[in-house]
């Protein structure tokens, strides 16, 4: 009869509160939102699981547990696909080993060192086994069956295997022939729109953690928050001492509460059609009671990470548990309105400004347009935009160029009384229609006017290049004062503008940050809306890969292309390197007024006067000086003085 008794199948939750240990012996406990997610795995309705996750969860801690419970009350053959080999390597030694020589294992299985059965990426037990393998290799999807597959950091594994496709698919593809098979993954999300835990999550329960306000009650869930409603607070500002969660109704809930509300807390379906079939979560580190997960290390992180998009995205993948936007796609319109400088007028530049320049785009449509935007540029890499000058006029018609003549030639004055001229002007000639008349225009003023030409490769490296003669002469020589074209690296241009005009404006009179972009009062919603007219788009390609790509999303964006221009126009001019004392020569912080000093009238002695009435003498001038020797400077290695 005791051969008949079925199979005792505890909840995992229960068997890691029984049996499972951490690295120094004691006894795992898990917390309430992870014992849902362990009896997830246990659950024979539940055929797939997703967990889309930030770090310090415990996520890891649960697979090696369901492996001990697999070998321990349930045998079955498990496959555990890592990003690489390397990492399966890893993984089998510092997390899968410990595990195997925990009591309960050893009660049913002994994996015996330099034994056949106890390889670093194979081991074997009577009625199942486990593989650990590689999602960077072709091989390791090929001749094997198995009921569980385990897909640990699936964000990390390369987009295509040469020609076989998407590891992860292949890897769901081992145990379809499986009558028990069972399949989860379990990832940190990277990138948005191509990440693989984030679909799995779409395609799932969708299941979020719901706790409850341990004053009104009130049900919801944990997010990071803007500071305007709920999330996570902090003071002060900068060097947080303290952090507290505030509620949706206004409470605030200190961090010595969160035991209670994880208690007390549920996991909600938002895609109830999938359950129980596909569970998936998503879980982030406020939610966990580990130490370094506190509320007020998150908060001093953040804090930490802010200004650095690369180290803000580190913090959003690993801390938030959530994909990464590209920075690259262009800021809202209606904040960069709203954030106008009041005390900024439009056409005049601030006190600030040292430095004018001129970026001009060519439109033959609608009966011929040039538009000019002016940029002033000053200390610590701030901009201003100055105003927008536009030109009407044919463009195949030479008056319409002398009235931008006209326009390059005009003083600005600042606020402070000063005069600006413009130092460059660059000129878009890359549309391909108005190329000659540009160079044309650029030729009649050589030195100041500069054509140029934007270079669209996500991988050009320079904001302006070195320039290319177009001027010469049969013989194949360069023509003097001939034009010349300069290109210009746009994306990465483009990338530092839409990241500088994420800035806040200060408050409090506070500094403005170094790259700050100043709008003056006064510029149209339209310049602005020119401004942001592209985004960054990942594209996938058809070998499995992807790239970035600039995309319009409307139809004007002369703006764009002036700002870039102008940037890179003052970038050859090293304002980047100019120092404080040499913004001041600029501005003519440093000038003295010129004293001019008459010489004394020289006397003429009466001998040499003329005679009146008398002939001309020429009397001989005094001997001149002797000129004096000069003296040699001795040689330390012949004189006497050595």
């Amino acid at each position: 009869m005791a051969a008949c008794k079925p199979r005792d199948r505890p909840p995992l939750s229960k068997f890691m509160t029984e049996h499972a240990r951490s690295d120094d012996g004691a006894r795992i406990r898990p917390f309430p939102f992870q014992a849902d997610i362990a009896d997830a795995f246990t659950d024979p309705e539940t055929s797939q699981l997703s967990v889309r996750k930030s770090s310090r969860i415990g996520y890891s801690t649960i697979l090696q547990c369901f492996v001990a419970w697999r070998i321990a009350h349930d045998p079955a053959r498990t496959l555990i696909y890592q990003p690489t080999i390397d990492d399966a390597e890893k993984f089998s030694r510092d997390d899968l080993d410990p595990v195997l020589q925990w009591a309960v294992v050893r009660k049913v299985a002994t994996f015996k060192p330099r034994h056949a059965d106890n390889q670093i990426r194979a081991k074997r037990y009577k009625g199942g086994w486990i593989q650990i393998k590689g999602a960077n290799s072709p091989k390791e999807f090929r001749r094997v069956t198995a009921d569980d597959v385990f897909l640990e950091e699936c964000d990390g594994y390369p987009w295509a295997t040469k020609e076989e496709g998407d590891p992860a698919r292949l890897a769901f593809k081992r145990n379809l022939t499986s009558p028990r098979r069972f399949s989860a993954a379990g990832s940190t999300p990277k990138v948005k729109g191509f990440s693989r835990i984030d679909a799995l999550f779409e395609q799932g329960s969708q299941e979020f953690r719901y706790v409850p306000c341990p004053h009104c009650g009130h049900v919801q869930t944990l997010v990071f928050g803007d500071g305007t409603g709920a999330g996570i607070r902090w003071e002060p500002k900068e060097h947080p001492t303290r952090a507290w969660y505030q509620c949706e109704q206004g409470c605030e809930i200190d961090e010595a509460e969160k035991p209670w509300m994880d208690e007390n807390g549920e996991w909600r379906a938002h895609n109830a059609i999938a359950f129980p079939r596909h569970r998936s979560f998503h879980i982030w580190a406020a939610y966990s009671q580990h130490p370094g997960a506190a509320w007020l290390e998150i908060a001093r992180e953040f804090m930490e990470v802010r200004k650095d998009p690369n180290l803000l995205r580190t913090w959003v993948n690993q801390v938030l548990g959530e994909a990464w936007a590209e920075r690259g796609e262009a800021p809202e319109w209606q904040r960069l309105y709203d954030r106008r400088e009041k005390s900024m007028r439009l056409g005049t530049p601030s006190a600030k400004a040292g430095l004018l320049i001129g970026a001009a785009d060519v439109q033959r449509g609608g009966g011929g347009r040039i538009d000019m935007d002016i940029w002033a540029f000053g200390p610590g890499r701030r901009r201003e935009f100055v105003e927008r000058i536009e030109v009407f006029g044919s463009i195949s018609d030479k008056a319409t160029w002398k009235k931008l003549d006209e326009q390059v030639a005009r003083d600005w004055i600042t606020e402070d009384g000063r005069s600006l001229r413009l130092a460059r002007v660059a000129i878009d000639s890359g549309d391909g229609d108005s190329t000659m008349e540009v160079y044309s225009w650029a030729r009649r003023h050589p030195g100041f006017a500069m054509a140029v030409k934007g270079r669209h490769a996500i991988t050009a490296n320079q904001p302006i290049g070195s320039p290319s003669w177009q001027d010469v002469t049969v013989n194949g020589r360069k023509m003097k004062r001939g034009v010349r074209l300069w290109n210009i690296g746009t994306s990465m241009l483009k990338r530092e503008l839409f990241g500088l005009l994420e800035l806040e404006k200060p408050v409090d009179g506070e500094a403005y940050p170094d790259g700050y972009v100043y709008l003056p009062d006064g510029t149209p919603d339209e310049w602005i809306k020119q401004l942001v007219a592209e985004e960054l788009r990942i594209i996938r390609l058809r070998n499995g890969g992807f790239r970035n790509e600039w995309h319009k999303t409307r139809d004007r964006n002369e703006a764009l292309d002036n700002a870039v221009y102008a940037r890179a126009v003052a970038f050859s001019l090293g304002v980047d390197r100019w120092t404080e004392a040499h913004w001041a020569k600029v501005r003519g912080e440093n000038e003295r007024p010129v004293e001019i000093v008459v010489p004394p009238k020289p006397t003429v002695p009466a001998s040499r006067l003329p005679k009146p009435g008398g002939s001309k003498t020429v009397t001989k001038s005094a001997a001149p000086a002797a000129k004096t020797a000069p003296t040699r400077k001795p040689n330390p290695f012949t004189t006497r003085r050595r």
